[in-house]
């Protein structure tokens, strides 16, 4: 008999602690200090390629800025436009602005000119360097302005050190080998990564069986899961 798994999975991380530094230490830490309300440069802009961790980064930074008692978003602008709902906060956080439409690239230089004036701080993240974005030349100057950022790759070996943390997080025993394999030999985005352990967990319970290479095997040949 089959056993039924359970859905217990646990909301994906987005602390501080749960970001796979690597070679992005500089950073992390000018992040963590604006987070904690140390004054420094209060426009920051993060690049680089996806599934590196920018938007980690920026939930990060707002997490941390909320639990110390400042009015802080995070504002995913490929989900919502951005509009004047986006003003007056202590720390904002507006990711993918690469994708911006002509009105929202309107709001966004508005919103970079209101933080700096207002001494509050701005944190942005896209795909390209500033002067490489296909946006207007005013908007890519701002970007430009404070601390800019490329978040590069961690290695692979990070990764799976990490997802096996992340793994046993959620209650899923597996083995090293098996989280050096996914890295490898599938997504090498951790999101992505992380989802498609939580499939395998499911897939182990329901079989009865341990999370060992041979089962990773069988379950990802029988294709995508509900």
């Amino acid at each position: 008999m089959k056993q039924l798994p359970l859905d217990l999975q646990l909301p994906e991380p987005f602390g501080f602690d749960d970001f796979l530094i690597g070679p992005n230490l500089e950073a992390f830490l000018a992040l963590k200090a604006l987070a904690d309300g140390v004054p420094g440069e209060g426009c920051v802009y993060l690049w680089g390629a996806h599934g590196t961790g920018k938007s980690h980064l920026l939930r990060a930074t707002v997490l941390r800025a909320l639990a110390g008692g400042l009015y802080a978003r995070y504002w995913d602008a490929a989900e919502t436009p951005l509009d004047e709902l986006a003003h007056g906060y202590e720390l904002l956080a507006v990711d993918h602005v690469d994708g911006l439409d002509d009105a929202g690239q309107v709001a966004l230089f508005g919103l970079i000119n209101a933080q700096r004036e207002a001494g509050r701080v701005i944190v942005t993240a896209g795909s390209r360097p500033p002067a490489q974005l296909a946006l207007r030349e005013d908007l890519t100057t701002r970007l430009g302005w404070g601390l800019v950022f490329e978040i590069g790759e961690p290695a692979d070996e990070d990764k799976a050190t990490l997802l096996r943390h992340r793994a046993r997080a959620r209650g899923c025993e597996v083995d090293e080998a098996v989280c050096r394999w996914l890295v490898t030999h599938q997504s090498r985005d951790l999101g992505d990564l992380t989802r498609l352990l939580d499939r395998l967990d499911r897939a182990a319970l329901a079989a009865g069986r341990p999370l060992t290479l041979p089962l990773v095997r069988e379950t990802l040949r029988s294709g995508p899961g509900e």
